[in-house]
């Protein structure tokens, strides 16, 4: 198939839910590989699929050991390869990444693009089985059943992730933001090498498919070698779903009670835009100038002002139509500071804000938008998240929609939130 531009990749789609992009940039040494299975998150998969990414980096049919991966590696003029999992809104994405250095600075005839991604394909494509190909190797999936109970057990050591997941499993109940991508402790027991390798078998049949070649390459080069790298069957992979947006409702409060040193207060305001739709530029100033900066009003007033908090910020959950918010506290003083968040957010939508701190705030996200143009990383990962949410906008036109945004724009946008849920983790 022809080559076309997919925002500022050349892209070709080689079949039905599958896309390769590339992009040439001069100002690195290093190439890099991205590629994501993408399929809609759910609770029955959710541990199978975080647990296939830890078997998948652990050997493939080729190289079964992580010895003889990093041996791959080596060879391959040092190429460091990965393979995890993570999620966009409601999207699960085992996702393969690779660096490593251009063509252009190696021997030539090395062929470093194509030899680099027929390893991350392998490791993707060709997990290791045992002998009788239909299940994975049952002494690996020993090995990584633990692996992934001891990271899942370590949460409960990290409050502030805790808190989140725990406030999340509340705020977003019964839809899929619920859903943790690490996935849940009592599930691990029941996968098995033969059900990881059928649900292998699903996501490489089923999942929308994205690839990514980036940094000093030719980009028709690049996607030349990620189609005879990455050969897919040809199968009808379903279209995303629509995000699910939280619905609001009168505010709730709950509490997990937990011995701490330092409490931790999450905060959800229904309303926002998603990402993509015409008010996100808007709503970004008001998230920035209420807790999205570390000038913003709740920094100022709640832990500046008052010190009420170690820490506390907002964020706009792109994918969910929602705010979120955290705050660090000295648990004799939770009480005081959640007023305190309660009563700045009623504030700001009563009263507004300073020509000042509209301008920062804007100017603030502009940058950090123009920075992203200097991030390949970034560029790719934003690329993903708005195809899972069915739009497609270049960063410039990111920026140039903040620089319309006028301040009634802003405070059109925040007077749309309403306070769903307060939670706290806390004595």
């Amino acid at each position: 198939m022809p080559n076309t531009r997919y925002r500022e990749f050349e892209s070709t789609v080689p079949q039905a839910g599958v896309r390769l992009c590339a992009l040439e940039s001069r100002k690195y040494k290093t190439v890099r590989a991205h590629v994501f299975l993408l399929e809609p998150i759910s609770e029955q998969n959710a541990t199978q699929n975080s647990l296939l990414g830890y078997m998948l980096r652990a050997g493939s049919r080729g190289h079964p050991t992580r010895r003889d991966l990093a041996r791959a590696g080596e060879e391959l003029f040092g190429a460091s390869i990965s393979v995890g999992v993570t999620r966009y809104g409601d999207i699960h994405a085992i996702s393969g990444r690779a660096e490593f250095p251009a063509d252009r600075f190696l021997p030539k005839g090395a062929n470093e693009l194509q030899r680099v991604l027929a390893l991350l394909a392998e490791m993707l494509l060709e997990p290791a089985t045992d002998s009788s190909k239909s299940s994975l190797r049952t002494e690996s999936l020993a090995q990584e059943k633990y692996q992934l109970e001891q990271d899942l057990r370590g949460i409960a050591d990290e409050k502030p992730q805790l808190a989140m997941l725990e406030a999340q499993k509340r705020i977003y109940a019964g839809t899929p933001g619920a859903v943790y991508e690490g996935g849940r402790l009592e599930d691990i027991s029941a996968v098995t090498g033969k059900s990881l390798f059928k649900r292998h078998e699903s996501i490489v049949r089923n999942a929308r498919v994205m690839a990514f070649v980036v940094g000093p390459v030719e980009p028709a080069e690049s996607l030349a070698a990620l189609g005879k790298a990455f050969k897919l069957p040809k199968t009808k992979r379903p279209d995303f779903p629509a995000p699910v947006k939280l619905k609001a409702h009168a505010l709730k409060r709950d509490k997990l009670a937990q011995k701490v040193e330092q409490a931790h207060l999450v905060f959800s305001w229904a309303g926002a835009p998603l990402y993509g739709q015409r008010a996100w530029a808007a709503a970004s100033i008001g998230d920035a100038i209420f807790g999205g900066l570390s000038i913003s009003r709740l920094f100022k007033v709640v832990r500046e002002e008052h010190g009420l908090a170690y820490a506390v910020s907002t964020h706009l959950a792109g994918a969910r139509g929602a705010s979120i918010g955290h705050a660090a506290v000295d648990p004799s003083k939770i009480d005081a500071a959640a007023k305190l968040i309660h009563a700045e957010f009623a504030r700001m939508q009563k009263k507004g804000f300073t020509p000042n701190e509209f301008e920062a705030a804007r100017a603030s996200l502009i940058e950090a938008r123009r920075a992203q143009l200097d991030s390949l990383g970034a560029r790719v990962t934003d690329t993903v998240f708005q195809s899972v949410l069915g739009f497609t906008r270049e960063p410039e036109q990111e920026i140039a929609a903040i620089e319309k945004v006028k301040p009634d724009d802003v405070i059109a946008a925040f007077k749309k939130l309403k306070p769903h849920t307060e939670f706290r983790l806390a004595p």
